[in-house]
Parts: structure tokens; C-alpha cells; sequence
């Protein structure tokens, strides 16, 4: 851009941080948010702070110590130059031994922040919740007055979690205000997920003659119809069963569940309100939303019952029963997509560059608008780590979209730096989509982050994905690791043995073993054979280094060696004899013409060209020598004339082997 020309002003962006997208709640607020936010023309950024596994209650997987290494990738939002933090700290403090709100707060930019279910006032933000308490109290009083329940159980969400503890609250105050115990033995505490299953058994088992079962949720019901079902107990026949959240299958469930609606819709439309009054200089007052009960058949209401509201509401409980089917089926799809994205990202030879340069066409071909893959200079240990870790810089080692993948090796991977400028931000910027920002790691070894740019149903997928690069990730680092033992052993084995008889690139014969090849291959065919001697060059190879680097000059004289064979009869000797030089021989008919090999040649390399993708052209410079066993002495004569006609050829070459931009 000429130095005159102003720059285009940068786009306000909105950070958006929650739980695990694994819990239908924060998939559903991350997507209303997002559709809210980009109706102001905002850009926004989704972080993802939880890692599933403890949404999944798999305890063997579960490192205690690893969820407050999880929470450190919102402090990626310092790359982005954001200008408003939202923050779900109900579903991010959703667990035991949560980050503090304060502790996050306190490694997080100093921007505008807006609480969601937290009622926290801040002096540089405000909070926006439903009335927990109203709505818990309409559901528990309705179970007491409308249907005579005595023996209630409350299935509460974690300890310490704002919304779960005003929901408990307002079911002790609705029981004592009507007179009924609440025995310790009559609240359970789960982590807001279907996945409580074991919670759910010791209250029935603690309380046999219980009558009703109040959730705080409404996953956690899900899970309750399941265990009453293997207990051989109908919902809303032999126990109630009521939730909380109003999620839009609860109208499809069996039977029908009764919830307490908050509807995330009207959540994500006022906190799109507060961040236009934060980015136009003012301080808006926190809000407080209604919540309300809305009946269905599984808490024994069977006249009555209000099973939708409104039109607007059918069409899009409909439109979710219709699609969810499709949505089931390309996630399994997807996922079984990403698992052959890992196989296919892997082999001996691998590279930082053709790592990410498959990993960005595999992405392409699940038709990702936009993604960046940033890591830390090395893979960090958080094992060891006593507090939360995150680097002043990144690297930025791919930048994909549909029309281009860029990829840097690890030497030559741009550099970020926290709090300064992001010259990639754009390119996750100005979409109808959100970009989400996913922390890679395996096990406890932390590499970076992987920021995708789409549909907010995909966020799940994505984080699948994440997982799965996380995973390759490790593999690639040993394979590296791997590869530089190995090129360390070569070194020492050619220092002390130069009779080593193959090219450790390209799996060829070295020089000294190629000509004892060449001797003994022409000798074995004896009398009246004829013979072609070549010579072969890559035509610019330090133009590729210079341009693409060197992993990339690998993989040209690895392709080099390959389309030579490939033009070569089986089993015709062939060595790499230089950095780019190649040597070989091949019996010929008498009717040969080296035009007849160069053009083989010649269209192999077309071939590859047309196919491979690279970003630069694989050619050769050959030279070719024909000779008779009768005359043969010494090949060294022939393969010097090869060569004089090599550098002939060179004369003749493009001037630049790298690809137009298209």
C-alpha cells in the first residue's frame, strides 16, 4: 500500500468467552450472541475455556490440575485488539476449583466487561442475568399448589456457581415457606450436563418415596429421564420431573419437559444493546430479565399445559425437530472426516510446512471460510506450570481461506506479540460468521491456538477438530524430533563410512553407489546392449529454497527423484549425485532417440504440476548419452558429455519456476 494511502479503519470486535461449547447452553448463547453482535456490524471472537473431558465426567482423563491451564487461552483475546468482553462465567465456573472471577479478570485486557449469569457489579462493566430466583420459585410452587407434591428433590448445577446456588435458594425458600423438609439427602449437585448420571442414582436411592425431581437445569433432566427409565419409571407418570433453560428440544422430549424459560435470544439482543452503549463511551446499568415458568406434561400437567408460545416459537421448534436429524448426521460425518484428517496429516518425511500446508487443504475440503494456527515458539509442559501460563509471543505458522493457504516453516513463521498489532486479525474479521478460538494441546503439553472463522452449528465439530489437531501436533513434534536424530546419525554414519550406499532424502543411490551400479548394470546385459547415460538438474531448486523455503526444497528434489524413476524403466540404476543433480542409465532399443526419454520426462512433470498444488513448477534440465556395451569402457566419459548437454539445456530453462498469483 503506498504510504499515502490511509488504511482502512480497523473493524470493533467483541470477545465472547464461555465453557465448553460440549454444553447445549453455551453452544446456544455463543450462536445468539454471535447473530446479535454481527446485526451491529461487529466482528466476534468465541473463546472456548473448558476442556470436555470434565464435561464428560471421564475421570481417568481429568487432570485436576489442567482446567486452570484451560482457562489460560482467554488471554489469547490479548492478541486480537478487542474492544468488549463478554464473559458466561456461569458456564466457565461450572465445575469445582474454577477460576476465580477475579483471578480471570485480572489477566484479561482492561476493557468494558459484561457478566453474564453473574450479578457482580464491576467497576468497568455491568452484568446482564434472568431472574433465577423468580422463575426457580414459579417452578417449585407450582409442583406444592397445582399437584399436591410433598417429597421433592432438587437436582442442583456445582457449588459456587451464581445461577445454581439463587436456583437452590429459591427451592429451600418455596419448601420452608410451605412447611416441607429439605433433608440434606433431597439435593444432589451436578455439573450442568447429562452426564450426572451417578448423582441422579444416589437420589432416588437416598429417597424412594420422593414424588418430583426439580433440575437446574435442563440437561441434567435429560439425564434424570434416562435413569428413571432404567429404574423401569415413566417422566411425568410415576415422578416429575421439571428443568431449567427452556432449551428448544425440551418441547420434543418424552414427555414434553416443563422448564423455566430464559431465553437466550432476548439475553444476546440486550447485551448487543450494552456493548453499542460501551463502544459509543457510556456505562449502561446491568439488567435483570424475567424468567417464567412454561408447563408441560412431565410435571403431571395434563389439561392445560402450554405447549408453545406463539407462532414464532412453533416455527422454530419445528425447524429444529426437522433439521436436527441432518445436523446428527454430517456431525458423525464430520468427526469421522477429522479423524482422517490426522492419518492423512502424518508420514516419516513430514514437515512443519507440509503439515500445515495439508492441514490447510484438508480444511479447505470442509469448505472452512477462514483459519489461523498460532504456536508458541516451543511446546509448552503445564504439568509443572503452578500458574496460568501463556506467552508474550506467537508464531503464526498457517493462515487458510477458500482462495489461499499460506504456510511458514518454524524458522520463518511470523511473529505476535501480545497487545500490538495483528496484521492476521483482518483476515478472521468482517464474516457473518464468528471465529472461534480453540487452545491445542495434548495431554498436558500446550502448543497454541487455532482460530476458524464459522457457522455457529459447527462450533462443536470444530472443537472435535481442534482436539484432533492437538493430537497431530504431538505427532508431528516427534516425528521432528525423529527426523533431526536421524539426519544427526546420517551425518556421523557418512563422517565415518563414505561407502554408505543411499541418498537419505530421496532413497536413492549415492554417488559412489550409483557408479558401481552403472558398471554392473551394464555388464550384467552384456554384448549388443545399448545404453542412455543422463545427467539431470532442478531447474531453480535455490529459487524454491529462497521463495518457499526449505522444507519446500525438499520436497522438490524428493518430487525430482520421484519423476525420474517414474520416467526411468524398472529397475534402471538412478542416484542423487548432488544437492539437485541426478545421475542415472537405462538400456534402450535401437530405435531410441534421447528426445523419447526427455519427453517422457517432460510430461511427468506436467503432470505433477497440473496436480500437486504447490506453488511452484517441478522441472529438470536433462542431459543424455547413448552408447553400446562394445564401446564401453568407462562411464565417466559418457556422464561428463551428459552433463555438457545439461547445462545446454539450462540455457533453455523459464526464468522463474514460481506459480502466477491467481
Amino acid at each position: 500500500m503506498d504510504q499515502h494511502t490511509a488504511a482502512a479503519p480497523r473493524r470493533r470486535a467483541v470477545g465472547v468467552m464461555t465453557g465448553s461449547f460440549h454444553t447445549d447452553y453455551s453452544r446456544r448463547i455463543a450462536q445468539e450472541l454471535g447473530r446479535a453482535l454481527h446485526s451491529k456490524d461487529l466482528d466476534v471472537f468465541l473463546f472456548q475455556g473448558l476442556d470436555a473431558s470434565r464435561f464428560l465426567n471421564l475421570a481417568d482423563y481429568v487432570d485436576p490440575g489442567f482446567d486452570s491451564h484451560y482457562y489460560s487461552q482467554f488471554e489469547y483475546s490479548k492478541f486480537l485488539e478487542l474492544d468488549v468482553l463478554i464473559i458466561s462465567f456461569g458456564t466457565i465456573s461450572a465445575i469445582p476449583g474454577a477460576v476465580s472471577l477475579e483471578e480471570l479478570l485480572s489477566k484479561l485486557p482492561k476493557l468494558p466487561i459484561i457478566l453474564l449469569e453473574d450479578e457482580r457489579e464491576l467497576p468497568n462493566g455491568c452484568f446482564i442475568t434472568v431472574d433465577n430466583y423468580a422463575g426457580m420459585r414459579e417452578c417449585v410452587d407450582h409442583l406444592i399448589v397445582a399437584h399436591g407434591y410433598r417429597s421433592i428433590l432438587f437436582l442442583s448445577g456445582p457449588r459456587g456457581v451464581t445461577d445454581a446456588e439463587t436456583r437452590l435458594r429459591a427451592y429451600r425458600d418455596s419448601m420452608a415457606e410451605h412447611g416441607l423438609p429439605v433433608p440434606d439427602t433431597a439435593i444432589g449437585y451436578g455439573n450442568f450436563t447429562d452426564h450426572v448420571d451417578a448423582v441422579v442414582e444416589k437420589l432416588l436411592a437416598d429417597n424412594p418415596k420422593a414424588e418430583a425431581i426439580v433440575c437446574a437445569n435442563d440437561e441434567m433432566a435429560e439425564c434424570v429421564y434416562r435413569v428413571l427409565r432404567r429404574h423401569g419409571l415413566s417422566p411425568g407418570v410415576d415422578m416429575a420431573v421439571t428443568g431449567f433453560d427452556d432449551n428448544i428440544s425440551t418441547p420434543f422430549m418424552d414427555p414434553p419437559l416443563t422448564s423455566v424459560r430464559q431465553s437466550c435470544r432476548d439475553i444476546a439482543d440486550r447485551t448487543a444493546l450494552l456493548v453499542e452503549s460501551f463502544l459509543n463511551g457510556d456505562h449502561p446499568k446491568s439488567v435483570r430479565l424475567p424468567a417464567r415458568l412454561v408447563r408441560r406434561s412431565s410435571c403431571g400437567c395434563r389439561e392445560g399445559a402450554i405447549p408453545t408460545e406463539g407462532s414464532e416459537k412453533l416455527r422454530e421448534e419445528h425447524g429444529w425437530l426437522m433439521s436436527a436429524r441432518i445436523k446428527n448426521k454430517q456431525l458423525m460425518n464430520n468427526n469421522m472426516l477429522s479423524a482422517l484428517m490426522l492419518r492423512n496429516l502424518l508420514h516419516e518425511n513430514i514437515s512443519v510446512h507440509l503439515f500445515f500446508e495439508k492441514l490447510g487443504m484438508q480444511l479447505n475440503a470442509l469448505k472452512t471460510e477462514t483459519s489461523m494456527i498460532a504456536l508458541l515458539r516451543e511446546p509448552k509442559d503445564v504439568s509443572a506450570c503452578s500458574k496460568l501460563f501463556l506467552p508474550d509471543e506467537l508464531r503464526v505458522h498457517m493462515v487458510q481461506n477458500r482462495d489461499s493457504i499460506r504456510t511458514w516453516s518454524r524458522n520463518q513463521a511470523p511473529i505476535l506479540t501480545a497487545g500490538e498489532s495483528n496484521p492476521y486479525r483482518p483476515a478472521l474479521s468482517g464474516s457473518e460468521h464468528s471465529t472461534c478460538v480453540f487452545p491445542l494441546f495434548y495431554s498436558n503439553i500446550h502448543y497454541g491456538v487455532f482460530a476458524v472463522c464459522i457457522r455457529p452449528e459447527d462450533m462443536l465439530f470444530y472443537y472435535t477438530l481442534s482436539l484432533e489437531i492437538g493430537t497431530g501436533l504431538r505427532y508431528l513434534y516427534m516425528a521432528l524430533d525423529q527426523q533431526e536424530a536421524r539426519r544427526a546419525l546420517e551425518q556421523q554414519n557418512s563422517i565415518l563410512d563414505y561407502s554408505a550406499s543411499h541418498d537419505a532424502l530421496t532413497g536413492l543411490y549415492n554417488r559412489a553407489a550409483v557408479l558401481r551400479q552403472i558398471h554392473s548394470f551394464v555388464h550384467e546385459r552384456g554384448e549388443g546392449s545399448r545404453f542412455a547415460a543422463i545427467m539431470a538438474d532442478i531447474d531453480h531448486l535455490k529459487q524454491i529454497n529462497d521463495t518457499f523455503g526449505h522444507s519446500a526444497g525438499d520436497a522438490a528434489i524428493q518430487a525430482a527423484a520421484q519423476l525420474l524413476q517414474a520416467a526411468l524403466p524398472e529397475g534402471s540404476p538412478l542416484g542423487r549425485t548432488g544437492g539437485d543433480e541426478f545421475t542415472g542409465i537405462f538400456q534402450i532399443r535401437d530405435d531410441f532417440s534421447s528426445v523419447d526419454f526427455k519427453s517422457r520426462l517432460r510430461d511427468q512433470c506436467q503432470c505433477f504440476n497440473d496436480t500437486s498444488g504447490k506453488p511452484w513448477f517441478e522441472e529438470l534440465s536433462v542431459g543424455c548419452r547413448i552408447f553400446s556395451y562394445d564401446r564401453f569402457d568407462d562411464i565417466t566419459q559418457y556422464l561428463k558429455e551428459a552433463d555438457a548437454e545439461l547445462y545446454e539445456a539450462k540455457a533453455r530453462r523459464r526464468s522463474s519456476v514460481v506459480r502466477p498469483a491467481k
